[in-house]
């Protein structure tokens, strides 16, 4: 069982809009989540699925993720509980999500994805920079829970920010 989690790429400010669930992606969050994509494609991370919050800074990224994966955008699976989730809360929309066979690239927020990362891998980083994709081994989906230090990271890939190490 593989999980991809994928940091939405560089958003505007929160002064720009009223509601932080509607916060665009920045002209740079654009061609992070691009440059990052495209690295995704040369070195074969392809998921089954992509699982996304619904926000529009998380959701633009999974869609330049879906086209430059050839991916069906209207199989983007949202995901209310990803939004602004903690790590308990992210842990549960994996286990209802990954019931399905497959790998799974999920789209996101800090700091929830960030502790989830570090509790199924770590610690391993202080903070996942925007458009960061973590590639990571979890446990047989048999145990129906995701452990702690269950994972092991097996790519990761951050384009303009270095991937802080713990």
């Amino acid at each position: 069982m593989e999980l991809i989690l994928v940091r939405h790429a560089k958003s505007l400010h929160d002064h720009y809009v009223k509601n932080d669930r509607e916060r665009h992606l920045f002209e740079r969050g654009y061609q992070d989540a691009a440059l990052s994509a495209d690295w995704c494609v040369a070195n074969k991370v392809i998921p089954d699925f992509l699982v996304s919050s619904p926000a529009i800074r998380a959701f633009s990224t999974a869609m330049i993720f879906a086209e430059k994966l050839s991916y069906s955008p209207e199989k983007i699976i949202l995901k209310d509980a990803i939004y602004n989730a903690e790590c308990e809360g992210l842990l549960w929309v994996l286990r209802e999500t990954m019931q399905k066979d497959g790998i799974f690239m999920f789209f996101g927020h800090n700091p929830g994805f960030t502790d989830l990362l570090n509790y199924l891998c770590g610690p391993v980083c202080v903070n996942l920079p925007t458009a960061s994709v973590v590639q990571i081994k979890l446990a047989d989906k048999e145990q129906d829970r995701f452990e702690e230090k269950s994972g092991k990271i097996l790519r990761f890939f951050s384009g303009h920010k270095s991937f802080l190490l713990i």
